[in-house]
């Protein structure tokens, strides 16, 4: 398709050239011109946008073998409605076609609003619900893409395991009334669409509901069809519902008491004050009111909803609390609330006497809230949104803070402190950040550059004339269990207790380790940094059981120490030994670590003294080492120049200006001071 502007020099008669478009459709070579409309430059603008992202569509040729794909379920069970009621409907609706069209082009009549009304007929749902959703358009884009899906999605590696599990232990949940689904046949189709959708959206991935609404447009939707209705479904219609905290249905739900306490005020400070009124809405708008009221009636909102999108719901759920308006205010507790709108909802099968009490209500609700509208909607979202990701970033937060503590020395308060600074660094996503198969901790991540900068204002050790080179090295190091480009806020935490709780030793062990380079000598001297620490108890005791409890407390405290010492020198005997190129490197690291000290030359001369016999020692040793290497048949050091750990850490424990400097060099600013300066100049 080619959009252009209207020709100045226009042939057509009373066109207003500076407010024309000109439509020219390939396909059929026919020439549209739009004329006199109001915000032509928009349209032009989205029509070009939409346009360069159009690319020519060919069938998608790939090696996948054929799967069979499953026709509209109500096919092959019995449907709910007569055969003759289905009919009246079918020509009820061939007239409106033949008169307003058919398609994407149908024109939005009131007579198609009273057709809606009174329920799509079953062989008419695949092409409407197609339709009025959008997502036509979706599966002419994307030709013979759902069969691949299904095909790549039966590959168990290709999506997440505990994503599969959970669609399988949906599966026979999702409309276990439905006879469709009580067949393999049904089962085995809902299982595709529900694995494909998942391996389309992997940042979504399956959550709840799903299977439900999955079900629903599977009984009377081709499987293709159904696909791309749900996917339209959770990524336009229902935006950031079916995600794993449902943060769009919480938004909304926001919303709708928002219009709660527009519409019924005192209704609504009743609901509040039964503590119904934050939750009553949340299990309608999730699943369309599948859930909530008869089948047969949920087929009529699912109609008007996927016609009229999401202030249908809105209205409706107003319309079904002023109707029991009287009765709630009357309830003196939640459970009573709850009981009168579940019974009400549970009588929406019952016909009156000219119409079902279904199709009455959605007509109530469009009388009623008829000037609830898509752009207040949207205005009103804006504002919720902020609410729940603050909300769900300080849940975030304390989970981190908890989930951490046993890695740290850190108070919990630091601990927080460090965490905000850290996921301002790493800006993932919203849909990431609560994934909730990773725990807060392993959300948040940041990559190489935006560690350099946390570096610069958090670290004691970014100093001299190249800091940024043992920088790296650590990063390396903490950085090995994720992802060899990112570190996660568990590792960052681990790393930054180290640079400023822990004592002398554990310095010199991260700096020794840091110099390893050889790639399984430096992973077996990783594994003895990645272990948690064992922090004091923290439960309180009656007042008269303290001295016991005390007592218990240091002999088992007394017990624990002895046990770690022990646990650490074993700990230490498997560090691997560093060769000769390495020990340069780390000699240059500790030179350019203390350049800045006030008592440098007495570092230095230490620097230069235990450099001096350390060179010496790894000299002597090597006759020694190479005798062991062959007692134990190991090729590591080859009669090679090689240190270990024991004797770098006794060399440097044995000059005092070297072990005052790693204890003083903390000390010289905050961490909240540190914390305090970053926040100066990233968050103004």
């Amino acid at each position: 398709m080619v959009v252009e502007k209207q020709p100045e020099t226009s042939n057509i008669p009373d066109i207003e050239s500076q407010s024309a478009l000109i439509i020219i459709t390939k396909e059929r070579a026919g020439t549209f011109t739009f004329s006199n409309f109001n915000d032509r430059e928009f349209v032009l603008n989205k029509l070009s946008t939409l346009l360069s992202q159009y690319s020519e569509i060919t069938d998608l040729k790939t090696d996948t073998p054929t799967i069979t794909l499953s026709n509209p379920l109500y096919l092959q069970f019995n449907c709910h409605d007569t055969e003759e009621l289905q009919k009246l409907k079918e020509t009820s609706w061939n007239n409106h076609f033949s008169n307003y069209g058919r398609g994407s082009a149908i024109y939005r009549t009131n007579e198609l609003y009273e057709l809606i009304f009174q329920g799509i007929p079953n062989s008419l749902r695949n092409e409407l619900w197609l339709i009025f959703s959008g997502a036509i358009h979706d599966k002419a884009a994307n030709p013979n893409v759902y069969q691949k899906l299904v095909h790549e999605s039966s590959l168990v590696k290709i999506i997440h395991d505990s994503t599969n599990d959970e669609i399988e232990r949906d599966l026979y949940r999702a409309l276990p009334d439905q006879k469709a689904f009580q067949q393999e046949s049904g089962i085995s189709a809902l299982r595709r669409l529900l694995r494909a959708y998942a391996c389309h959206n992997t940042d979504v991935g399956y959550c709840q509901a799903m299977n439900i609404i999955g079900g629903v447009l599977l009984l009377y939707m081709n499987e293709e069809d159904a696909f791309w209705t749900l996917a339209a479904l959770c990524e336009r219609l229902l935006p950031d519902y079916y995600n794993t905290k449902v943060v769009g249905a919480l938004i909304d739900q926001g919303v709708f008491n928002d219009y709660c306490d527009e519409y019924l005020p005192d209704l609504y400070e009743k609901l509040k004050i039964l503590g119904v009124a934050t939750c009553i809405s949340l299990s309608w708008f999730l699943t369309l009111f599948i859930c909530v009221i008869p089948f047969e009636s949920a087929l009529y909102v699912i109609d008007i909803f996927f016609y009229d999108g999401i202030k249908v719901l809105f209205q409706l759920a107003l319309t079904i609390l002023k109707e029991n308006q009287d009765r709630l205010l009357q309830c003196h507790d939640d459970g009573d609330a709850i009981m009168i709108l579940t019974s009400y909802l549970d009588g929406l099968t019952d016909e009156d006497e000219n119409e079902k009490k279904i199709v009455r209500l959605i007509k109530q609700s469009y009388e009623d809230y008829n000037d609830i509208n898509e752009e207040d909607i949207n205005r009103l979202r804006l504002k919720h949104r902020l609410k729940v990701v603050q909300t769900m970033a300080e849940s975030i937060l304390q989970s981190a803070a908890k989930n951490t503590l046993k890695y740290t020395s850190f108070t919990e308060y630091e601990i927080k402190d460090l965490f905000y600074v850290f996921k301002d660094a790493s800006r993932i996503s919203l849909t990431e950040a609560i994934d909730p198969r990773k725990l807060a901790y392993e959300t948040y991540r940041v990559g190489r550059s935006e560690y350099l900068v946390l570096c610069k204002y958090l670290s004691p050790w970014f100093i001299g004339e190249h800091p940024e080179d043992l920088a790296k090295r650590l990063f390396d190091v903490y950085s090995i269990s994720t992802n060899s480009n990112e570190i996660d806020f568990i590792n960052f935490i681990r790393l930054w207790n180290i640079l400023l709780n822990e004592d002398f030793n554990d310095k010199l062990r991260l700096i020794f380790i840091a110099h390893i380079e050889e790639g399984k000598r430096r992973d077996k001297a990783i594994s003895t940094l990645l272990e948690p620490i064992t922090m004091h108890p923290v439960s309180k005791t009656s007042d008269n059981k303290q001295a016991e409890a005390a007592a218990s407390t240091e002999q088992a405290s007394t017990s624990v120490e002895s046990k770690e010492e022990e646990n650490l020198k074993i700990k230490l005997s498997l560090l691997p030994l560093m060769n000769q190129t390495e020990f340069i490197h780390l000699c240059k690291t500790m030179y350019d670590l203390m350049t800045s000290a006030a008592d440098d030359e007495n570092l230095f001369h230490s620097l230069t003294t235990s450099s001096t016999i350390l060179f010496k020692t790894g000299e002597m040793c090597k006759p020694y080492r190479a005798l062991e290497d062959d007692n134990k048949n190991s090729d590591e050091t080859n009669n090679q120049w090689t240190l270990s750990f024991e004797q770098f850490s006794a060399a440097m424990y044995a000059e005092t200006p070297i072990v005052t400097w790693f204890e003083s060099n903390t000390q010289q600013q905050s961490l909240e001071q540190r914390i305090h300066n970053y926040n100066q100049d990233f968050l103004r």
